[in-house]
């Protein structure tokens, strides 16, 4: 909706459980690393997988709480 009215360079973060998958968590981390640079950011829900969600999305392993590793790295 606001996209029209505003011209923003926005860094988006695909932080879904597939991509998470995909980069070995890697976005996450990267993720973290431009709000330290930015100064701002915008973080929607996420999925911290456990055994049943490790199925679901056919994933390589189960990953930490994208939550926590934003925290550890912005502290």
């Amino acid at each position: 909706l606001i996209f029209p009215f505003l011209e923003m360079d926005i860094k988006y973060f695909d932080l879904g459980l597939p991509n998470r998958d995909a980069t070995h968590d890697q976005v996450t981390i990267d993720s973290a690393r431009a709000t330290l640079k930015y100064n701002v950011a915008i973080k929607c829900a996420t999925i911290t997988p456990d055994e049943a969600r490790v199925k679901e999305f056919n994933l390589k392993r189960m990953w930490k709480s994208p939550n926590g590793t934003i925290r550890n790295i912005l502290n």
